[in-house]
């Protein structure tokens, strides 16, 4: 296949090469062969790539042969007229009738099998077969009609059978007339086609019928240079149809052609009108008509081109989206929603019914097993390609993906839309987002709950069972050495006395454990750049002593809410822990700046550092993390094999304390 459509754009090629040496390249176009054998020929090539395009490449291969033949010939004819050489008598015989098979196939065979080179189920079959043979018997007939060359009339049909002379016309019309009756077979067999298929194949369909029309328009009113050069929109649309069709809309295409055909002759019309009347009334003569036409016209072009578009809209999509009037659909729907997860149900409900799908889900980013945050519908039953995945983007980042399943030919047409997908996209990705701060929101809620109800529970615990008999004790203690006293057992007493001390030094102590788990002590007493320097040296137990930790602070830091202390405090230490436990680092520097944003901190190390692709974060940055976010802060950690590791959080001042 691919050799002969190779073969024919060559034969194609020298037979323009050779008319056009010798002048006769108008002549040679007054027939539609020329252009196409080389675009037909093309076409059969790139088709020959695709498994199921390949029995159309082959009936495109063909036309496009016999095509290129008919073209070689009869430049060859133009060459030499006069001769009466045997190869200018073969070429005259070819011209004689290569264009049968060139133009049948075209006409005859291709409609009854497009998109994919196979004829409707039923009696349908049947409509290939006589078409080619329709074809075959009028290839024969021009073979052996005794009839003189177009191009040179000199030159009689070598194989011409004068026998037939008197048969020739009415089997000629005959086999015209079937011809005639199997290509409008053909076309009614291309609506059947269409009103039987579902999207793919109802697209590939509608592309063939663009480029049939538009080459009929062409023929039936273009003059003969145009309609040689239409016939590449047969071609075109076959190629489009088989392998590009999902790139273009075929269905606005059909509707900016009609609208701009109503416009076209309206405005003939309109200028027409204009012109006689104002020739009337300023004169013939008068260099104001064509300017007062021109002028009609375009005055008359805007409102007419609106009151068209609708028209058309009602005729040809009757249930026409307006990508528009969908975004501010789903902004209605989140507005009016009881609260963001319900706004993000309601929105996939309403993409649903409006884009014809027969699933919509709005799936969050990560994972893919992870369920999906709204869903409606079933995605069963859908066809191969029906299904389109959109990512939805918050600042350049992926936050979800919305999943679209078409539950028909329509639906298909409108999930594959470029402009309805970046219509839903940005509505969708506010609901998500909204409803993941919700979710957090919740989360948060919970969590301090949950923390909390624990941390009454741990101080419950341990005034119950570690304070409370401590004190419980001492009052024992205290009035055992009472009655000691009062019998003059002093040894005694000040025994008892001695164990009331040490009893109330351990209980004095557990009270400051446990006010020291609720807050570091010493950020009461030292401040904040104090207690740190006084939790540096801690970090250094049982390790390298050799670690220096610098702590710097620029800025008053006072005046820091206590959360704030509290959250700095914490992070510095474990990014202190960190940078000796597990980087092994020479020199950790820690620095405190309060500026007008909050508090920044920053603690960086010299140390081995590792890979943030491939490492996994641990406990104490996901702490580290938290601790930032609870408070609405930013924390970030930059790291390199060998490079060190940075560590950095913004705690901004919300004056919670104040």
């Amino acid at each position: 296949m691919r050799t002969a459509a190779v073969l024919a754009v060559l034969l194609g090629t020298a037979g323009v090469a050779v008319a056009a040496f010798d002048g006769e390249l108008e002549r040679l176009l007054r027939t539609p062969e020329p252009v196409v054998a080389p675009s037909f020929g093309i076409v059969a090539a790139a088709l020959a790539r695709h498994r199921r395009a390949r029995r159309m490449g082959g009936l495109l291969a063909a036309v496009a042969l016999f095509a290129g033949v008919y073209t070689a010939a009869t430049a060859l004819v133009l060459h030499g007229a006069g001769s009466s050489s045997p190869v200018h008598a073969l070429a005259g015989w070819l011209t004689g009738w290569t264009w049968v098979p060139a133009l049948g196939l075209i006409a005859v065979v291709l409609p009854a099998v497009v998109p994919d080179g196979r004829p409707l189920g039923g009696w349908w079959r049947r409509l290939p077969t006589a078409s080619y043979a329709v074809v075959a018997c009028g290839s024969v007939l021009a073979m052996v009609a005794p009839r003189r060359t177009t191009f040179d009339p000199d030159l009689p049909n070598p194989l011409g059978v004068p026998a037939l002379d008197a048969v020739v016309a009415p089997m000629g019309l005959g086999l015209v007339a079937l011809a005639v009756l199997l290509s409008l077979a053909g076309l009614v067999s291309l609506v059947v086609r269409a009103r039987r298929a579902t999207g793919v194949e109802r697209r590939q369909v509608a592309w063939f019928g663009y480029g049939v029309a538009g080459t009929l328009v062409a023929t039936a009113l273009a003059p003969s240079e145009v309609r040689a050069l239409a016939v590449l929109l047969v071609p075109g649309a076959v190629l489009v149809a088989a392998t590009r069709y999902r790139l273009y809309d075929i269905d606005r295409l059909v509707n900016r052609t009609a609208v701009a055909a109503v416009l076209l002759a309206g405005g003939a019309v309109l200028y027409a009108a204009v012109a006689g009347w104002a020739a009337v009334v300023l004169g013939d003569g008068s260099s104001a008509t064509s300017f007062a036409a021109a002028f009609a016209v375009a005055l008359a072009f805007h409102p007419a081109r609106i009151r068209v578009q609708r028209v058309v809209d009602r005729l040809l999509l009757p249930e026409r989206l307006d990508p528009r009037q969908l975004e501010l659909e789903l902004a209605d729907v989140a507005r009016r929603a009881a609260g963001p997860a319900q706004a993000l149900q309601d929105s996939v409900e309403l993409l649903r019914r409006r884009l014809h799908a027969g699933a919509v889900a709005v799936h969050p980013a990560g994972a893919s097993g992870r369920p999906a945050l709204a869903r409606a519908g079933t995605a069963v039953g859908a066809t191969v390609g029906a299904t389109v995945q959109v990512p939805l983007l918050q600042h350049d980042e992926v936050v979800g993906r919305l999943d679209l399943v078409a539950r028909d030919a329509a639906g298909e047409t409108l999930v594959h839309n470029p402009a309805v997908q970046a219509a839903v996209v940005g509505p969708l990705t506010a609901a998500l987002h909204a409803s993941a701060l919700a979710a957090d929101l919740e989360s948060s809620r919970e969590s301090i709950v949950a923390a909390r109800e624990e941390e009454r529970r741990r101080l419950r615990r341990e005034l119950h069972d570690g304070l409370g008999p401590q004190l419980a004790a001492i009052t024992m203690t205290l009035d055992t050495a009472r009655r000691s006293l009062g019998t003059a057992r002093l040894e005694r007493a000040d025994a008892l006395l001695e164990a009331a001390v040490e009893q109330s030094r351990t209980a004095v102590e557990d009270v400051r454990a446990i006010v020291a788990g609720l807050r570091p002590p010493a950020l009461d007493e030292l401040g904040l750049e104090g207690a740190l320097r006084s939790a540096g040296p801690g970090v250094l137990v049982d390790h390298d002593s050799s670690t220096r930790i610098t702590i710097r602070g620029r800025g008053p830091l006072v005046g820091l809410p206590a959360a704030t202390e509290v959250a700095a405090y914490r992070i510095a230490q474990e990014a202190m822990a960190n940078a000796v436990r597990h980087a092994g680092a020479d020199l950790v520097e820690v620095e405190l700046l309060q500026d007008a944003e909050g508090l920044r901190l920053l603690v960086s190390d010299d140390g081995r550092g590792f890979d943030q692709q491939v490492a996994a974060p641990g406990v104490g940055l996901a702490s580290m993390r938290e601790r930032a976010a609870e408070l609405g802060g930013s924390f970030s950690v930059s790291s390199s094999p060998g490079g060190g590791t940075r560590v950095e959080a913004v705690l901004p001042d919300r004056g919670a304390d104040r």
